[in-house]
């Protein structure tokens, strides 16, 4: 790829001129004019457009700023009718997006980087990972990667600021896979950063996207954690009631459960466990259900002292102590049914092998009763399911 060139360096007076005449309109487009002409942007957007197809060394020209046509386009064209030319500048010097970094340039400045930020412009993303997946590669982006700017991005969508969507994302890592395993250098994971949208916390989970994301991913993505021990499993219940759509929540939280129980015994670095966050609100449903799957999961958690709380236990919060009977007594009849095939089917295996008759007649008595029995303790269970629903279904809705 051909090194950039300094405005100034060019020996062609004509090209220097048309850099700085294109660079020069595309500011003035930005500023109020009451007698600018209509289609004054689209005659713009034609202009440089027809420029670089005739010219494509205008894409490789740096101002005296550091500056790129691709990296003034970002700036100063921010309508979705730009982005062919956009693409037309990144397909003549793909190099731009990863910016001249003169000595007063922020990595983060470079274009990939306003691209993935940019509400309108993130749209772009998937196509140049698609198209330009080396970049992504480069060095640079490896060590603070765009993802986590265009993650940024999709979530101002909740304020109308962002026409980034599940959709893009989807693409986006459709076409650029390894971005599902990278880390932000503020630590935390791509989970962390959708789950936990600091500082815009009103920003709902879709639970589609987290479903699509964890699928893809490798299964230690859901034990890694942020800055402050946080697997996304914590996050999730740490934002239940922080955010709008309590239900969608809810379901995240579970389903987080369903795929990594493991996480559900993993503590922040202050040695609280994802439980911990629901000891002054088992008041209300959504929550009383998630309950339920942490401490099936996790039974020992009922006896565990929760920190900065006098040594006191999960045993204190009344909801909390009925469902752990239940949840025993769950345990129990799983354990004894389990048992219980497990020694059907060793002892079918035995009698096949035996011309015994009293055996035979010993197993054919056994396995009457223990199918009996592990029938009757699929409808003990199917009870037990029922009551902890009923108990969850006692709990207030949100808006109560």
């Amino acid at each position: 790829m051909s090194d950039p060139i300094l405005v100034n360096e060019l020996e062609n007076e004509e090209l220097r001129s048309q850099f700085n005449n294109l660079m020069e309109a595309m500011k003035d487009i930005t500023t109020f004019d009451p007698n600018r002409e209509e289609g004054a942007y689209e005659a713009l957007n034609e202009r440089i457009y027809q420029a670089v197809i005739d010219k494509p060394i205008l894409a490789r020209i740096v101002s005296v700023r550091g500056e790129y046509l691709l990296s003034a386009t970002c700036t100063n064209l921010n309508l979705e009718s730009s982005h062919h030319v956009i693409k037309s500048l990144i397909e003549a010097y793909p190099s731009a997006l990863l910016g001249p970094l003169l000595t007063n340039t922020s990595e983060y400045t470079t274009p990939v980087y306003m691209i993935a930020r940019h509400p309108q412009h993130c749209l772009i993303m998937p196509w140049i990972a698609s198209n330009y997946t080396w970049i992504l590669d480069d060095e640079r982006c490896q060590e603070f990667p765009p993802v986590f700017d265009l993650l940024r991005t999709y979530i101002q969508r909740y304020m109308r600021r962002s026409s980034c969507t599940a959709a893009t994302i989807k693409q986006f890592f459709g076409a650029y896979p390894r971005a599902l395993t990278q880390l932000d250098p503020n630590g935390g994971n791509i989970l962390h950063k959708i789950i936990n949208p600091a500082p815009y916390r009103q920003a709902l989970c879709e639970v589609d996207l987290i479903k699509w994301i964890v699928e893809r991913c490798p299964s230690s993505t859901l034990l890694e954690t942020d800055s402050d021990g946080r697997t996304p499993l914590y996050l999730a219940c740490g934002l239940l009631f922080s955010e709008d759509n309590e239900r969608d929540s809810s379901e995240i939280c579970k389903y987080l459960v369903q795929m990594c129980p493991s996480s559900v015994q993993m503590a922040n670095r202050y040695d609280y466990l994802p439980i911990h966050g629901f000891q002054d609100s088992c008041g209300y449903r959504a929550v009383r259900e998630v309950v339920v799957c942490l401490l099936r999961e996790y039974p020992e958690s009922y006896d565990i002292p929760q920190p900065y709380r006098n040594g006191q236990t999960l045993s204190s919060i009344p909801f909390i102590k009925s469902i752990k009977l239940l949840l025993d007594e769950e345990i129990e009849l799983n354990e004894t049914a389990t048992s219980l095939k497990e020694s059907t089917s060793s002892l079918t295996k035995a009698v096949t092998c035996t011309n015994d008759d009293l055996m035979r007649s010993a197993f054919t008595v056994f396995d009457s009763w223990a199918t009996s029995f592990i029938n009757s303790t699929e409808e003990k269970l199917q009870l037990i399911s029922t009551q902890l629903q009923d108990l969850c279904d006692e709990g207030l809705e949100p808006d109560e």
